[in-house]
């Protein structure tokens, strides 16, 4: 079917919630990328420490010496604290006091401080402090850092967490909010808008569709006003017709058989006013145009003086329809075309496709309609037959309305008229 300005404002939303959510996945992935390379980065720093702690260690033994090199480390480094010690948790170095031996805790409880000690060549982080297990020799390095990345980065991914949390929440609210008070109006109005058989673009959406349901609207409402005045106006008749028959037959000039006959008139319109008031529900069947279009012209009385012709003979076309339903159109408009045709003439009925709609068209070279009829000729009870009660092409009309499709008209006075019948490509 073709794009509806719902359809399209639906995916505009649809792609709207999904670009947020995408760019909030990307801003978490790169938040959670640039965290851990900090991390890396604080890892590479303790880690670089050790290894010249390690040089330190292997190449200077005099205490004075390595006390200046640690302090130096500290101040490249930007350390707070700086304990060393061996896998004995005996202190070798320890910068909160590196001039007093005597006052320099011997033993550092590290696994008070760590519950998990790490592994040699890991780093590992519990709050502001690290603990570097070097392997050859194994000693562990312990510190805390005077510029700290990780815990403020913590915070700020943690504030960052609870925006994306937040933007999330509003989305959903704001996709909520578009549903009850855009889309379900949109809805309805999108359902009201197919059964008046009008279409929904985009690029007139506010003028021009409410205008046509407008108009469809008003046009029903007089068309209720029409049935009305028709109803009104045919009991009137047949009652008044009772009433006069049967004075006659007091005055015994009438016979009971015309009242009967009467009733039998008023029976069959009554009839006919309920059949076109049923509602239809379609029972879709895969028909083949070909074969519906050759059984209905068999219906069809044509007479000696008019030709049929079928254009393609044999099309292959098949459709998703109610069979009854759209033989009793097809029907309906031959009837009309056979009426319209004055002694001899010719009747085409053409099979085709236009977008999403297959195509049937009965064309006739009759009379024709004029232009001031044809804005009326598919209302209820409005028919320029003496016979007629005008529920022909409304019940058309109505057929098509039930299979989502349309019925429309091009005449020229004199020059014939051509019923064209949109129906949908649709699947079971």
């Amino acid at each position: 079917m073709k794009s509806s300005y719902p359809k399209n404002v639906s995916i505009i939303a649809v792609v709207f919630i999904i670009c947020i959510l995408f760019v909030a996945g990307i801003n978490l992935y790169i938040s959670i990328q640039f965290r851990n390379q900090l991390i890396k980065y604080d890892h590479n720093r303790i880690i670089a420490m050790g290894t010249i702690c390690r040089g330190f260690l292997n190449h200077y033994q005099d205490p004075r010496t390595k006390n200046s090199l640690f302090r130096i480390l500290m101040k490249s480094f930007q350390l707070n604290t700086l304990i060393i010690s061996d896998t004995l948790d005996n202190i070798i170095y320890d910068s909160r006091n590196p001039f007093n031996p005597s006052s320099i805790p011997q033993r550092i409880s590290l696994q008070g401080k760590f519950p998990n000690l790490p592994k040699p060549g890991q780093v590992i982080r519990k709050g502001k402090a690290y603990l570097y297990l070097n392997d050859e020799p194994r000693f562990y390095l312990y510190t805390t850092l005077s510029v700290l990345y990780i815990p403020t980065f913590d915070k700020i991914f943690q504030w960052h967490i609870f925006y994306i949390t937040i933007s999330l929440i509003f989305v959903g609210f704001l996709g909520i909010f578009l549903i009850r008070n855009l889309f379900l109006p949109m809805r309805y109005v999108s359902k009201l808008a197919e059964e008046l058989g009008v279409e929904m673009k985009s690029e007139d959406f506010v003028s021009k569709t409410f205008k046509e349901i407008y108009d469809k609207l008003r046009l029903r409402e007089e068309a209720i006003k029409e049935f009305s005045g028709y109803i009104a106006h045919e009991f009137r008749n047949s009652i008044g017709a009772i009433v006069g028959i049967a004075r006659l037959i007091e005055k015994g000039k009438k016979s009971s058989a015309e009242i009967i006959q009467e009733c039998q008139t008023m029976e069959e319109l009554i009839n006919h006013l309920l059949e076109f008031a049923r509602p239809l529900k379609p029972q879709k069947t895969r028909i083949e145009i070909d074969q519906l279009i050759d059984d209905v012209v068999k219906q069809i009385p044509l007479g000696k003086d008019i030709e049929v012709y079928k254009i393609p003979e044999r099309s292959g076309i098949s459709i998703m329809a109610d069979y009854e339903l759209l033989s009793n159109a097809i029907k309906n408009l031959l009837r009309n075309a056979v009426e319209a045709i004055d002694k001899k003439g010719v009747i085409k009925i053409e099979k085709g496709r236009s977008q999403d709609f297959i195509t049937i068209s009965i064309i006739d070279n009759g009379c024709g309609i004029d232009p001031q009829d044809a804005i009326k000729i598919f209302t209820p009870f409005y028919s320029k037959k003496e016979q007629g009660i005008g529920l022909g092409l409304a019940y058309v009309k109505k057929i098509m309305e039930a299979h989502n499709g349309r019925v429309e008209l091009e005449s020229k006075k004199g020059q014939g008229s051509k019923f064209t019948l949109f129906i949908p490509i649709l699947t079971p």
